[in-house]
């Protein structure tokens, strides 16, 4: 019967545009079956992932022409960063910061700190296409990538960090993702184009994100960073840190409360955008992800 319902789901999320608006919020399959229970349809994730495998949409009339999109931009800048405060439409998102900047109880922080692996967190220290990182790196996946002592919310070493998207049963996650849909809304007023989550990150004291490039989901990005507390020193932060693919250089940007900042994940291989993310300070870092259109530089100013 789950199954069912899933599927009468599916065609409110395609036929109603107010839930088609919340979906643009979601980023999991839990967030999917926590915005159905809300709309009144009871079912589970497998129940959900089945009834989209044999789902179709009804045919609708078809759309209007639109307007091609703009060519993306060339540009040598391999990231771009400004404070929330000195770019005028911004307001509404800052105003949404205190409800985006969650502490589920559902997060087990002794577990945490005990899955805290300093050969991992160590690892960005270290280029990722340098030969000390490759051996950690195989040796990290002979040994296994799962953490084997770690629950369903820290099993990858990689990722020692809180995915906040993954806690839907605790008071006042329904706020929460409100303030994440209404936070769309103002983007997409901002930027006049369609604006999707993808991500919410909490990064408790010590947490860290290990190389990556996210070439498996090319495009702009823009990341929304805010702490619970300014840093004493500005050299003692978290930091974003990156390869720069033409020319190898590590860059390090340090950190402070309430920036936004945008990068371009490639997918050729020479171009890849090798960053991670590390946390090692007692403050608390938050990140909320977004895809962006092309041509964002576009819909912006800077005061």
């Amino acid at each position: 019967m789950s199954v069912q319902a899933s599927e009468a789901f599916l065609k409110v999320l395609n036929g109603t545009p107010s839930v088609a608006q919340q979906l643009k919020a979601v980023t999991g399959i839990e967030e999917v079956v926590r915005l159905g229970h809300r709309h009144g349809f009871d079912f589970t994730a497998n129940d959900f992932r089945e009834a989209s495998t044999f789902y179709r949409p009804a045919a609708q009339a078809p759309e209007a022409p639109v307007t091609t999109s703009p060519q993306p931009r060339n540009t040598t800048f391999l990231h771009h960063e400004y404070s929330l405060e000195d770019i005028p439409g911004f307001e509404a998102v800052i105003d949404e910061l205190p409800r985006l900047k969650v502490r589920p109880p559902t997060v087990d922080l002794a577990e945490f700190d005990r899955s805290y692996r300093p050969d991992d967190a160590a690892s960005t220290n270290r280029s990722p296409a340098g030969p000390e990182y490759q051996e950690w790196h195989r040796t990290m996946m002979e040994e296994g990538y799962l953490d084997p002592q770690g629950n369903q919310h820290t099993l990858r070493r990689d990722f020692h960090l809180v995915n906040l998207d993954d806690h839907t049963e605790y008071p006042g996650y329904d706020e929460y993702f409100d303030a994440k849909t209404r936070t769309i809304g103002a983007l997409e007023n901002l930027f006049d184009s369609e604006i999707r989550f993808s991500g919410s990150m909490w990064y408790p004291p010590h947490s860290y994100r290990l190389w990556h490039t996210n070439e498996t989901q090319p495009g702009w990005r823009m990341y929304v960073v805010d702490l619970d507390e300014p840093f004493e020193n500005e050299h003692d932060t978290s930091f974003f840190r990156y390869q720069n693919p033409q020319t190898g250089q590590i860059v390090t940007l340090h950190e402070k409360p309430r920036i936004v900042r945008f990068f371009k994940a490639e997918q050729d291989p020479d171009r890849l955008f090798w960053h991670c993310i590390v946390n090692p300070t007692d403050r608390h870092r938050w990140s909320f992800g977004f895809v962006v259109p092309d041509d964002w530089q576009d819909k912006i100013r800077v005061r």
